[in-house]
């Protein structure tokens, strides 16, 4: 039940519309329930109108197993004050209470609030208390509330998520659920917070079951500069981590710093500065199956540096199965430097020079899947619209001599009026006959539709065709060889 904007209704108009819901027989099997209260204002009245109505509908839904509120920004950014919150205490919090009743089998929670309140805080942490023996997922805003309930009380937690988690102040709580197989921490923070209750950091938190990672950082590219951040934090031991996943901005990841990896992963996924990578040498990681960097280079990184970022990850000995690069125009680095990577996937946005990505591409024998992403026309090199045009970074993927099955081409809100046209399209796929998927945005459907027959004739290896049409008119494609 979605309730935005919801402050403009009437009192009888809302009581009406959530009403509809229970005289439908098509949720009588409904397994999950989101209900969000988002608006720019909510009186009193108002709130206790929609929980009063929630509480009717959910008695019919005790098969319900999961759970998600949400509060929006807006509406606690204007009520909480002094004057306001006794009285929200008094008028929400038996409806909250009452979920727990309407819905005993609920294992998975999501509790989500914009901005920290004390009085979210306590209606979530009893929540959590009622459901705490039989909770395998939860999902909550802000850490500071992360101990209340502790872990410990949830003795079934699989799988937590957290937003605006400190990992500094709070570490001890993180310890306590030992027994996590997924965890991910968004927004986090490693920063030692003054304005939060002292605790005694632990020491060393271990995750036996752990499976799944994923530390999400602030995106400023200072935030974590200073390498003795990770002095506050505790040495993290993950013996059965099969998943990685990290993005930050900075150049520095103080939580890896302090881990101590597999040898041996399934997929690790880094989106960052390339600092992170003498940090991965230091985990322990000699080989994984699948790896992903996404080079968020500064103009300043040196060919020395982004070299470096590659042979540490990209060499044959270390990714077995799957490599994906992801690189922007900032890019200072050699042709010669690929020829011994094991790239099978590779992503090039904000186009470099043509030849450079020609030198590139040439020297990636493995690719299976290339993407152009966020391509510009402002480039006085690139002339997209006409294929024979000399220099067309994207007419030169048919020298590719890797066998390409998967071929994606993206524009940017800035490519007007250029578009790929059907003969470029052409073009492309007539020069690769191993090409099984084709993806572009941006098509003039006007012109496409002179060549409906021609791609569903003379293309008969593509698997899969994919077009985002600008000014659609009505016409029928016809499925052709499989298409």
């Amino acid at each position: 039940m979605n309730n935005r904007g919801i402050e403009n209704l009437s009192k009888d108009m809302l009581t009406t519309n959530v009403r509809l819901l229970k005289s439908t027989k098509m949720f009588d099997k409904v397994k999950a329930v989101h209900i969000t209260i988002q608006a720019n204002y909510y009186s009193v009245t108002s709130l206790h109108l929609i929980c009063g109505e929630m509480k009717k509908y959910l008695k019919q839904w005790p098969q319900v197993i999961e759970l998600n509120l949400c509060f929006g920004f807006n509406y606690f950014s204007g009520l909480m004050t002094d004057r306001n919150i006794n009285r929200y205490q008094t008028s929400m919090q038996p409806y909250v209470k009452t979920i727990s009743k309407l819905l005993p089998r609920v294992s998975k929670l999501v509790l989500q609030g914009a901005v920290h309140c004390e009085v979210l805080d306590e209606w979530f942490g009893d929540l959590a208390i009622h459901y705490s023996n039989q909770l395998r997922y939860l999902d909550r805003d802000y850490s500071i509330v992360i101990d209340t309930p502790p872990l410990q009380t949830f003795s079934m937690l699989t799988s937590l998520s957290v937003t605006f988690g400190n990992f500094a102040n709070y570490s001890t709580a993180y310890a306590a659920a030992s027994q996590l197989q997924q965890l991910r921490i968004y927004n986090i923070s490693c920063n030692v917070d003054e304005s939060l209750p002292a605790v005694k950091p632990a020491s060393t938190i271990s995750f036996p079951e752990l499976r799944n990672l994923l530390l999400e950082y602030p995106r400023a590219a200072n935030v974590f500069a200073d390498k003795d951040a990770h002095a506050n934090l505790p040495k993290l031991k993950l013996p059965c981590l099969e998943t990685l996943h990290v993005l930050f901005g900075g150049n520095y990841c103080p939580v890896l710093a302090c881990a101590v990896l597999p040898s041996c992963m399934k997929s690790i996924n880094i989106i960052g500065q390339y600092g992170i990578l003498s940090v991965l040498d230091k985990c322990g990681v000699q080989r994984v199956e699948k790896l992903m960097v996404t080079a968020l280079l500064n103009p300043t990184s040196s060919a020395s540096a982004t070299k470096n970022l590659l042979r540490n990850l990209y060499d044959c000995n270390r990714v077995t199965r799957h490599g994906c690069l992801r690189l922007d125009k900032t890019l200072t680095l050699n042709p010669e430097d690929l020829e011994t990577l094991t790239i099978t996937h590779l992503q090039i946005g904000m186009v470099m020079n043509s030849d450079m990505v020609v030198a590139f591409i040439t020297k990636l024998t493995k690719l299976v899947d290339i993407k152009f992403t966020n391509i510009s026309t402002e480039d006085s090199e690139l002339s997209l619209a006409n294929p024979e045009v000399n220099g067309d970074m994207l007419k030169t993927v048919v020298s590719f001599t890797a066998p390409i099955n998967n071929l994606s081409i993206n524009y940017n809100n800035d490519s007007y009026p250029t578009q790929p046209t059907p003969a470029l399209i052409s073009y492309l796929v007539l020069r690769l006959p191993t090409l099984r998927y084709l993806t572009a945005n941006k098509v003039s459907a006007v012109d496409i539709t002179k060549h409906v027959e021609l791609f569903g004739l003379h293309f008969p290896h593509l698997n899969h065709i994919s077009f985002d049409l600008e000014e659609c008119p009505a016409f029928i494609v016809k499925k052709r060889n499989g298409v």
